[in-house]
């Protein structure tokens, strides 16, 4: 009788082992499948940040030649006043 209990216990001891092994590997594809989500949602962080700096060297640029339509806006409008003051009435 003291056999079988034996037995009995080793059987049950046996899978439940078999069970843990099953949920470690559950446990271990939804590890895998955490790390690669973590890792996607990286590479999508890293690509924004690319797609912002691209902005940034576009704006700078549009800045630039608001810049300089400006100056040569107020340069032809500072040459224009100085002509009338310098040459009035139309004589070169």
């Amino acid at each position: 009788m003291t056999q079988s209990i034996d037995t009995e216990i080793r059987d049950l001891i046996l899978g439940l082992d078999n069970k843990i092994d099953v949920l470690d590997k559950k446990v271990e594809v939804s590890s895998a499948r955490t790390e690669e989500r973590f890792n996607s949602i990286d590479q999508r962080f890293t690509s924004l940040e690319t797609q912002v700096a691209d902005i940034r060297v576009q704006l700078r640029s549009q800045d630039n030649r608001l810049w300089a339509f400006i100056v040569a806006l107020f340069l032809a409008v500072f040459g224009f006043a100085a002509k009338l003051i310098l040459f009035p009435g139309g004589q070169v």
